[in-house]
């Protein structure tokens, strides 16, 4: 068998498949396999996409740069899920993002056609597929809503928010340094580190190193 088989099947839409199918994707050379070294651009924003791109191993982040030089960084992924999957079955198949390896990463690349047999061929694969690209428009939806909040702090809130329905807790490990967080925020790293202060000094966190510890449940809540 296969090394990677394994890891294919734990992808949401080919755990539906045998791993007899899986097998032949792979061996019968199919779909390739390509590996980035840390910081390498995967995708660049307005390159064309031609196949669908599996995350095997690794992590990537997605960007955008304003007009100004600003960059917002839209997402974060880990291995393994699937990038850019609504982009790539759009009419004009354009990455709008930047997609970068935040360490050594392996990608899986399949073409769309072997993707349509597939839907054809096998109902659970379709529906899984479906399904992925409705969740995915959801988290963009929410991240475009995101950015448009009108305040570093309600973003912070916001954030917190998510996080502390998520883990159903009110102590969040941040998962992200300050400059990986300025980034999500599309702020600098010291008007970040100076809005968690305000949200301490007003009684609604208290911040010790990656520990954040919710004190006004409601406050954050109402956002």
């Amino acid at each position: 068998m296969h090394p990677l088989i394994e890891r294919f099947s734990k992808l949401i839409i080919f755990r539906k498949l045998k791993l007899s199918e899986i097998e032949e994707l792979i061996e019968n050379n199919i779909l390739y396999i390509k590996e980035f070294e840390k910081n390498s651009i995967i995708k660049s924003r307005g390159e064309k996409i031609e196949e669908v791109m599996l995350l095997l191993y690794g992590r990537v982040k997605t960007e955008m740069m304003e007009i100004d030089g600003k960059i917002i960084q839209i997402e974060e992924m880990k291995a393994p899920t699937i990038m850019a999957l609504g982009a790539t079955f759009s009419k004009n198949s354009k990455i709008p993002v930047d997609i970068i390896s935040e360490e050594k990463t392996l990608v899986a690349y399949i073409t769309k056609n072997k993707i349509y047999d597939l839907c054809m061929k096998n109902k659970d694969f379709l529906i899984e597929l479906i399904e992925y690209m409705g969740t995915k428009f959801n988290f963009i939806s929410q991240k475009l809503w995101f950015i448009t909040l009108n305040s570093l702090k309600d973003k912070i809130l916001y954030y917190l928010k998510e996080k502390m329905e998520d883990k159903k807790t009110e102590v969040i490990d941040l998962e992200y340094s300050v400059e990986q967080l300025s980034h999500l925020f599309g702020v600098t790293r010291p008007a970040l580190s100076r809005a968690f202060s305000r949200l301490e000094h007003e009684g609604i966190i208290k911040k010790e190193g990656n520990k954040i510890y919710i004190l006004d449940k409601n406050k954050i809540e109402n956002i």
